[in-house]
C-alpha cells in the first residue's frame, strides 16, 4: 500500500524555541553590547538573528509516512534526512511547561547508525499524538522484521504491559537533593562571572562597586561570602528538585521508560538489550547515609545530560535494598554480591603504589607553595595527609570480581566516593593488561576494561592488581571466545 503524506511545518511555538536557543548562545555579547551602549550594533544583530530564526522555521519541514520519517531543513545548505523505522533505536522527548497546554514536545531520534554525540534528528516541536504514531510505526516495522505479524491490539499489549514500576518519594528526592555536590559548579560559575565583571560592566559602575565593597567591615564581607554559599546551595537544591520532580521508571515489555521534571518534563525510553552496564554510585556523604544512585550505561545517546550514555534509573535508594530492587527491573543483575573467592584487590605493594602516586602529586603542589608563599604557604601541607588518606581509601575500595559466571563486577574508588559496575561478559568490548617496566619488578598489572557508553567508549581501569589475579580475570573473559 502506497502512502502519501504532505510535508508539515513546525508549530509556530517553534519560533519561541529558536529565539531562546539564540539568546542562550549569544547572551554574553548581548550583555556587553547593552553595558557599552552599542545600540546600532545591537539593532543590527537582532535583525540578523530574527532573519535566521524565521528562515529556519520556514525551511524546516517533516513528513511521516508508513515507511519512514523525512526531515528537510536548511536555507543555503539544504539537507534532507530519511529515517526508516527499523533503524530507529529510541525516541526521547522533552516538554517545557508552556508546551503542555498545546500537547507538544521536543523530539530527538536515535538510530543504530549513530556515531557521534548528537542526535540523528531532532524536531524542536511536534505533537504528542504524532510521537505516539511514530512509536507505533516503529513497533510494527520491528514486528515485520522478526516475522511476527501482530495486530495493533496485540502490539499495544506487548509494548505497554507494565511489569515493574517505581516512583520516587518526596523524602528520597529531598535526600538526593540535599546530598548532592552540584553547588560546587554553581560556585565556580559565580566566581567566573565575578572575574569577568571588568569585561561586562562599564568602568564607572565597576569603580563604584569596588569602592563600596572596600568600605565594608570584615564581618559584612564574611556575611556576604556565607550568603553566596547558601545561595548556591539553595539553587542546587531547587535545580535537582526541578529535574527529578515526580521521577518515575516503568518497565513495559522489553523497555524501561523514565519520566521526570517540573518545568521541563523529560521522557527517555531504553530497550533492556541496549543496557551495557549498571553502575551503583556513592559519594562519601551518601556512603555515610547508606544511599546509592543507580545509573545504566546504554549503547545509544539516550542519556540524561546528552554527553554520555548514562541514564539514571533510581536517583536514590537505600544501599541495603538496591540489589533486590534493581533485580526486579533488570533480571541479569545478581541479588547476591560477589563472594570472597571470586574477588580480587590490590595487595600491600599495590596499595602502597596508590598512596605513593597521590603523595607525589600533593608534594608537587605543596613544595612550590611553601617556598614562594612563606609563612602562610605552610598551610598547604594539610594536603599531604589528605593525599595519604585518598591512597588508602582507593586501595581498599578498588576491586574486581565475577558473579554468576557471566557478570563482571568492577569497583573503583575515587575522591572518597566509589562506582560499582556490573557488566555482562557479552557486553565487554575489550580487556587489556598494562604493565610498565617498574611494575614488572613488583608483579603488578593494570587491568583495563572497555565498554560502550552512548556513542563513545568507556574505559574502567583497575590499578595495581597482582599479576596472577589480573590474568585470572583476563582468562575468564577469553573463555567467551574459546568456547
Amino acid at each position: 500500500m502506497f502512502m502519501t503524506v504532505k510535508a508539515k511545518h513546525l508549530h509556530p511555538l517553534a519560533l519561541v524555541i529558536f529565539l531562546v536557543e539564540e539568546v542562550k548562545t549569544w547572551w554574553v555579547l548581548l550583555l556587553l553590547g547593552v553595558a557599552n551602549q552599542l545600540w546600532w550594533w545591537l539593532v543590527a544583530a537582532v535583525c540578523v538573528g530574527v532573519f535566521f530564526i524565521v528562515s529556519r522555521y520556514a525551511t524546516l519541514t517533516y513528513t511521516i509516512s508508513a515507511d519512514e520519517i523525512m526531515i528537510k531543513q536548511g536555507l543555503f545548505n539544504k539537507q534532507q534526512l530519511h529515517l526508516t523505522y527499523p533503524k530507529i533505536q529510541t525516541f526521547q522527548t522533552k516538554q517545557w511547561f508552556f508546551m503542555k497546554p498545546f500537547q507538544l514536545v521536543s523530539l530527538k531520534i536515535e538510530t543504530s547508525a549513530h556515531v557521534d554525540n548528537q542526535a540523528d534528528a531532532s524536531l524542536p516541536i511536534i505533537s504528542l499524538k504524532e510521537v505516539h504514531e511514530l512509536e507505533q510505526l516503529k513497533q510494527n516495522a520491528r514486528s515485520e522484521i522478526n516475522d511476527q505479524p501482530m495486530s495493533p491490539t496485540n502490539a499495544v499489549h506487548r509494548d505497554d504491559e507494565v511489569k515493574q514500576q517505581y516512583q520516587i518519594k518526596w523524602r528520597d528526592l529531598n535526600l538526593y537533593a540535599v546530598t548532592s555536590f552540584s553547588m560546587v559548579p554553581i560556585l565556580l560559575g559565580i566566581s567566573v562571572v565575578y572575574n569577568r565583571l571588568d569585561d561586562i560592566l562599564p568602568k564607572h559602575y565597576l569603580t563604584q562597586l569596588v569602592s563600596r565593597f572596600s568600605q565594608q567591615t570584615e564581618t559584612v564581607i564574611i556575611f556576604d561570602i556565607v550568603f553566596v554559599i547558601l545561595l548556591a546551595v539553595v539553587i542546587s537544591y531547587l535545580l535537582i528538585i526541578q529535574r527529578y520532580y515526580h521521577f518515575k521508571i516503568v518497565q513495559h515489555g522489553t523497555q524501561l521508560t523514565t519520566n521526570k521534571g517540573f518545568f521541563q518534563t523529560s521522557r527517555v525510553t531504553v530497550r533492556l538489550n541496549r543496557i551495557q552496564s549498571v553502575v551503583y554510585i556513592q559519594s562519601w556523604l551518601r556512603q555515610l547515609l547508606h544511599l546509592t544512585t543507580v545509573q545504566a550505561l546504554v549503547a545509544a545517546n539516550a542519556s540524561d545530560d546528552e554527553k554520555s550514555g548514562g541514564v539514571v534509573i533510581m536517583p536514590v535508594v537505600q544501599s541495603k535494598d538496591v540489589q533486590q530492587q534493581m533485580h526486579a527491573f533488570i533480571d541479569w543483575l545478581p541479588i547476591q554480591d560477589v563472594t570472597g573467592k571470586s574477588r580480587w584487590r590490590a595487595n600491600a605493594r599495590g596499595r602502597w603504589a596508590l598512596i605513593r602516586n597521590r603523595l607525589l602529586i600533593a608534594a608537587l603542589i605543596c613544595v612550590p607553595i611553601c617556598v614562594f608563599l612563606r609563612p602562610f604557604g605552610l598551610l598547604s601541607l594539610i594536603v599531604l595527609p589528605v593525599a595519604w588518606s585518598l591512597g588508602i581509601y582507593t586501595g581498599k575500595k578498588t576491586e574486581i570480581g565475577v558473579t554468576g559466571e557471566k557478570i563482571l563486577v568492577a569497583q573503583v574508588g575515587r575522591l572518597f566516593g566509589k562506582k560499582r559496575y556490573y557488566m555482562p561478559k557479552k557486553n565487554i568490548q575489550a580487556m587489556q593488561l598494562s604493565q610498565s617496566i617498574l611494575m614488572r619488578q613488583t608483579g603488578l598489572v593494570h587491568l583495563v576494561i572497555r565498554l560502550r557508553s552512548g556513542n563513545t567508549e568507556l574505559s574502567i581501569k583497575i590499578r595495581y592488581l597482582p599479576e596472577q589475579d589480573a590474568k585470572a580475570v583476563y582468562a575468564w573473559y577469553r573463555q567467551a571466545y574459546l568456547q
